[in-house]
Formats: structure tokens, C-alpha cells, sequence
């Protein structure tokens, strides 16, 4: 099959403009075969109506071999080689099936319930604002000092880190934007065990002496025989923090060049910005799809989905950024229209695995975008050319640079 050696996701060209090369494969059928590095062979989906029914199949496709009724029972996407500190991180609820999945689920669900995530925008908004002041003028990657280090303050308070070490928890959390490929794995791995080392310290201190955050919220909700176990709230926190400014910082750098790209369409924002925020922010959503695939999973049973057949123990990955931009659903899908409605993209994915911190990106987002426009209203690019890491199923840019004046 032409498919298994054509397409690489992981190609800058194709996180660029992903259009050309998603027509191509959705010319072959809903689902096409590819390889990647450590999974081999297998499914990603083309057309949203197959994203969709992978994502929310949660009866036929499974994130374990187990699940699957498979003799090998491992997760898809953890390597028995990886070093421990790494399969802590992908050992997470997003690669764990029901019931195991619903359980850890009802954990963070409810701790997040108690933060009131929307109640924190005016937080958020002078984090941003904070962080924008601090941009040097003249020309600026605005990705370390802006796109990652607001979200990652968000997400240390949050957490519940000590303000007093913030700065040592940023260049942490930090080193994890920088994985692209098995050479950066290696580069980091020193500063990814200690940040182990400093999480399982603060997890056992906030047994003893709990500081407000999602940390001492999951280890209150614990209930008789119904706990955590260390590296469950491990795995727990690796997540939160992972999924809680990677994605975000992927997307904000992502708005902020689509805007800069579309001139007509920023200009259209700006007129009423607190009137049209809500909805430009998802189009900002499906357009930048800052995740482009979600975690591998494996079929259970044969399953014909939208002409395709899927056999029993295949691996499938959907891929969000293929049902975005999907022509059926989306007119002119290539295409930035802030005023896009209705926009149902799927860039939380759907299913019981949709994206638990979806709030938080979009007032993430917004107050991101309202901060640095406001601070500077004439900023411009850099440079015509945009470059992104080879890290297929996210789109990540090496950086922005804008002029600031």
C-alpha cells in the first residue's frame, strides 16, 4: 500500500499546510495505512465522520491490548525500553480503558470542578499581561517568554507549586516542548528525572502539609479503599502539567500566526473583541489544530466505518486535524473565517477521552490574544517562513518571532 511509505505526519512541510497532503490521503479512503516510528503500521483516519467514531468507540477501539481482548496486553503507546521517568508520563489515564479510565477520570474531573476554572480568567489575564511586559521590544521569539511560560504558571498554580518555586518548576516543565524525535528524548531525560524526583517529593510533602491545588485536591478525594497510588498521582500530575501547557502554548503561537497571516481576519476580531472572541477563538481552535493526533488505539473487532474496514488488532490514530479540515463539514477549511459558525471541530477530541482541560486552553487562549494585542497593536512577523518540529500528532512551532514595537 502506496499510503505506509507516502505520508509522514511528522513532515514540517505537512504541519505547515496540512490541506494538500490530507486531500490526498482522503482521496484513498476514510482510513489510510502509515508508519511511524516504534508503533509500525497503522490506521490514521481522514474524514471527521471517521475521527469521530474512532474517538468516541470506546467499545471497539482500545488505548490496551487487554482491552482489546488481544493475548499482548501492553498500552499502544508505551515501549517496554523507555526509561522509567517516561513511562510515568505515558502511563497516564489518556492510555488507560474503562473501567480503569472512568476511575482515574472521576478523580481529576472533580478537582477540576473545585477550581472553577472560569472564575480564574482574571488570574489568567494578568499572568498574560505580566508576561507580555516582560517581551523585550524590538524583535522576540514570543514563544518561551509568552506562549509557554504563561501557561506553565497557570498550570504550577493550579497544581499547586510554591510560588517560590516557579522558576525552577518552569525550566522543568520547559524541557518537556523540546521532545522532537529519540536524540531530544536522550538530551532530556536528566531534567525529566529530576523533575520526577521533585514531583514525588511534593506529592509525599502535600500528604503531610497540603498547599491549595489540583495536588491536594486529588489526594483529599481519595475515599477508603479508592486511592491513588504514587505513581497513579504520579502519572496524574505528569499529565496536568503536560496537557496543561504544551497544547496551549502550541496554540496560542498558532493564533497568533494565523492572525498575523490574515490581516482582514484580525482586523475583523479587533473591531469588538469581547463581542467575537468566543467564536473566533474556536475557529483559532480547528484552524491551528495544535493537536493533530490522538493516542493510537486498537480494534477490537472487525468494524466498517464510513467504507472502510478496520480488522480486529489494527492499530488506528485519529487524527483531529484530518476532521478539521475535512471539505464535508468545513467550507473552504484552509481557509481562517473567524466568524465561522456553526464549527464543529473536534480539536478536545470527543468521547470519554475529550480533552478534560478544554476550558482553561480557550480563557488560556483568549486572554493570551487580548494581552499581547493590546500591549502591542502594531506587532508584525518576522519572517514569511515558519518552521515546525518534526513531531508527528502535534503542531509545534521552533518559534515566533514578531517584531514588538
Amino acid at each position: 500500500m502506496s499510503g505506509e511509505t507516502t505520508y509522514d505526519l511528522g513532515d514540517p512541510a505537512f504541519l505547515k499546510a496540512p490541506q494538500h497532503m490530507l486531500a490526498q490521503m482522503r482521496a484513498e479512503g476514510s482510513f489510510v495505512p502509515i508508519r511511524l516510528p516504534v508503533l509500525g503500521r497503522i490506521l490514521v483516519t481522514t474524514t471527521h465522520f471517521a475521527t469521530a467514531q474512532v474517538a468516541k468507540g470506546k467499545d471497539t477501539f482500545f488505548l490496551t491490548g487487554a482491552g482489546a481482548g488481544l493475548k499482548k496486553k501492553g498500552n499502544v503507546s508505551v515501549a517496554w525500553w523507555m526509561p522509567r521517568t517516561f513511562r510515568s508520563i505515558a502511563n497516564n489515564m489518556l492510555g488507560k480503558d474503562d473501567p480503569e479510565h472512568r476511575r482515574l477520570r472521576k478523580f481529576v474531573d472533580q478537582a477540576f470542578a473545585r477550581r472553577g476554572i472560569r472564575e480564574m480568567r482574571a488570574e489568567i489575564a494578568a499572568e498574560s499581561m505580566k508576561r507580555v511586559t516582560l517581551l523585550s521590544s524590538g524583535e522576540v521569539d514570543i514563544v518561551p517568554g509568552l506562549c509557554r511560560r504563561m501557561p506553565l504558571e497557570v498550570i504550577a498554580q493550579l497544581l499547586g507549586i510554591p510560588e517560590k518555586e516557579r522558576d525552577t518548576f518552569a525550566q522543568f516543565g520547559g524541557a518537556l516542548g523540546e521532545l522532537e524525535g529519540f536524540s531530544s528524548l536522550v538530551r532530556i531525560m536528566w531534567s525529566m528525572t529530576r523533575l520526577r524526583r521533585y514531583l514525588s517529593l511534593l506529592i509525599r510533602q502535600m500528604r503531610h502539609d497540603p498547599h491549595p491545588g489540583l495536588i491536594a485536591d486529588l489526594i483529599a478525594l481519595e475515599e477508603g479503599n479508592d486511592r491513588l497510588s504514587e505513581e497513579e498521582l504520579l502519572a496524574m500530575v505528569f499529565l496536568l502539567l503536560f496537557a496543561g501547557f504544551e497544547t496551549t502554548t502550541n496554540l496560542i503561537s498558532g493564533a497568533v500566526l494565523a492572525l498575523e497571516q490574515n490581516p482582514e481576519q484580525k482586523a475583523w476580531l479587533f473591531e469588538d473583541f469581547d463581542a467575537r472572541i468566543e467564536r473566533a477563538g474556536e475557529e483559532l481552535l480547528r484552524h491551528v489544530s495544535s493537536v493533530a493526533g490522538t493516542k493510537p488505539r486498537i480494534a477490537a473487532r472487525d468494524v466498517e466505518i464510513d467504507g472502510y474496514l478496520v480488522k480486529r488488532g489494527e492499530k488506528v490514530m485519529a487524527l483531529p486535524i484530518a476532521a478539521n479540515y475535512d471539505p464535508k463539514v468545513f467550507e473552504n477549511p484552509a481557509e481562517l473565517n473567524l466568524n465561522r459558525f456553526p464549527n464543529p471541530h473536534l480539536s478536545f477530541s470527543t468521547g470519554a477521552h475529550f480533552c478534560l482541560g478544554m476550558q482553561l486552553a480557550r480563557v488560556e487562549l483568549q486572554e493570551a490574544l487580548r494581552a499581547v494585542y493590546a500591549v502591542y497593536p502594531n506587532l508584525r512577523l518576522a519572517a514569511a517562513e515558519q518552521t515546525y518540529h518534526r513531531r508527528p500528532g502535534h503542531r509545534t512551532l521552533q518559534g515566533l518571532r514578531l517584531h514588538l514595537a
